[in-house]
């Protein structure tokens, strides 16, 4: 592919093969299912984290596959932006090992993660696709970056500016991006932390919006970064690559999002699991992204922590841990809502997953983002804990363990309890969780150290090279 690489994903999304979006839409699903037929991928509900060792191989080439063949759907010309084997191969090839995030004393690397890797996993926290009051956005958001396992701070969106709905492409949404931007920045101040890397501002929802959050004095600067979206499935568009174009040539760290849909386009476990590291393939050649957010999610619920999900999570990860050099960061949307057992069990069970094949962490969206002001430092800190303790554990111990969480959770997962807002659960003067959510938390604390992992010194590992 040419070196002024945008330009030329202009030039082909003008004009590359003009197809209708639906012909786009069952030319996917019939080729998923073929494709999950061709390379064998068979999705063993009883074995959330599988251990075969030419299954990460042979994920990874029916996803190579399936986007060589379709590409990116461009939706702005409704064409498809094609991509040779060699470009594609190229481009993962020169995509980043490690990425440097945040600034001075609060810089840290996130590295490629390898199966069972020892490597530490990067916790980034914050409203993970949950809204929040314009009241409590600014507490919630210091009291994850207050956590010290926290690594970089998830901004989250409001759906008010000053009381008024935030209109996109308005500008009160220019008015709020510029507001929430700095209100990221002086919670990560607050918190002793002026430097932490800030992931996003998800309050805007075009291109201007998004822009208008940047500035290095008051707002995201070049050392945090933006998210970059598809749309379900393999698709952009031209207000998502004007970002891109924007933040390239300001040296800003491009995230990748994809929310690859179980039970979508893409069909069962198996076939959400080639999407999702297709659209990982997507991200690297469309955007050069600093690092990936695996945000699949089941059509109906929302979440990614049933066994189909936590299945998708383990594949997937071990498909790009093992073929490429991508950081990839997988993000856990539970069902319950904050305050109940059931939520960090589900948490439980993706961060250990997580970890023993090959992602990074970002949490946690509780409810999965249907209730306000569902998110705390507290989960965010036992996400950290999970897997941090599980670092070095093999697929199979990992395995039995999901299985373990699973057995807490899984019978409420068609009726879920929702628990309670932060407001509930925290002091909202010293930024302290209450007794009630405390309680909770240290009580599956308690289970899970039953089960073998050691959360009270797990963070050792990562911190002092268990040294100490």
């Amino acid at each position: 592919m040419q070196s002024n690489w945008l330009p030329e994903i202009v030039k082909r999304s003008e004009n590359g093969p003009y197809l209708r979006e639906a012909d786009f839409d069952r030319t996917l699903s019939r080729r998923t299912r073929e494709l999950t037929q061709q390379y064998q991928i068979k999705f063993n509900p009883k074995v959330l984290v599988p251990a075969e060792e030419d299954l990460p191989y042979r994920l990874f080439q029916a996803a190579l596959d399936l986007f060589v063949e379709l590409g990116a759907y461009n939706q702005s010309t409704e064409r498809c932006i094609r991509f040779s084997r060699a470009e594609v191969l190229e481009a993962v090839a020169s995509a980043p090992y490690a990425v440097i995030l945040g600034a001075g004393k609060d810089t840290v690397v996130e590295k490629h993660r390898e199966i069972e890797s020892l490597e530490p996993c990067r916790m980034h926290s914050g409203p993970t696709g949950t809204p929040c009051s314009e009241r409590y956005h600014p507490l919630i958001l210091q009291s994850c970056a207050q956590e010290p396992l926290v690594d970089c701070l998830g901004h989250g969106s409001i759906s008010t500016y000053m009381g008024q709905a935030i209109i996109a492409g308005s500008p009160l949404e220019v008015l709020a991006a510029r507001s929430e931007a700095a209100l990221a920045r002086e919670a990560v101040r607050k918190a002793g932390r002026p430097g932490m890397h800030i992931e996003d501002n998800a309050v805007s929802l075009t291109c201007t919006g998004k822009l208008a959050s940047l500035d290095p004095e008051a707002g995201l600067r070049p050392s945090d970064g933006l998210l970059i979206a598809q749309m379900p499935e393999l698709k952009t568009n031209y207000d998502q690559l004007s970002r891109v174009a924007h933040l390239s040539s300001i040296g800003m760290h491009i995230v990748d999002l994809m929310t690859p849909l179980i039970g979508g386009l893409g069909g069962g476990a198996e076939g959400t699991a080639i999407v999702t590291v297709a659209s990982h393939l997507l991200g690297v050649i469309c955007y050069r992204a600093s690092y990936h957010f695996m945000g699949h999610m089941h059509l109906m619920r929302s979440n990614n922590t049933d066994r189909m999900g936590l299945w998708i999570q383990a594949v997937a990860g071990q498909a790009l841990a093992s073929q490429t050099p991508l950081v990839s960061v997988n993000d856990i949307y539970p069902v319950s809502g904050l305050g109940t057992p059931d939520v960090l069990w589900e948490v439980a069970a993706g961060a250990m997953i997580g970890a023993v094949c090959g992602l990074h962490q970002h949490g946690v969206g509780a409810t999965v983002g249907s209730e306000m002001d569902h998110t705390s430092g507290l989960e965010a800190r036992f996400q950290a804990e999970v897997a941090h303790a599980a670092l070095g554990m093999s697929r199979s111990q990992v395995n039995e363990c999901a299985l373990e969480c699973l057995s807490h959770y899984e019978h409420c997962l068609g009726k879920p309890n929702r628990g309670k807002p932060f407001a509930q659960l925290y002091n909202a003067d010293t930024l302290e969780p209450g007794e009630e959510w405390l309680g909770v938390y240290y009580h599956v604390r308690d289970e899970l150290k039953k089960m073998g992992l050691d959360l009270d010194a797990g963070w050792r590992k990562v911190h002092y090279d268990g040294k100490f």
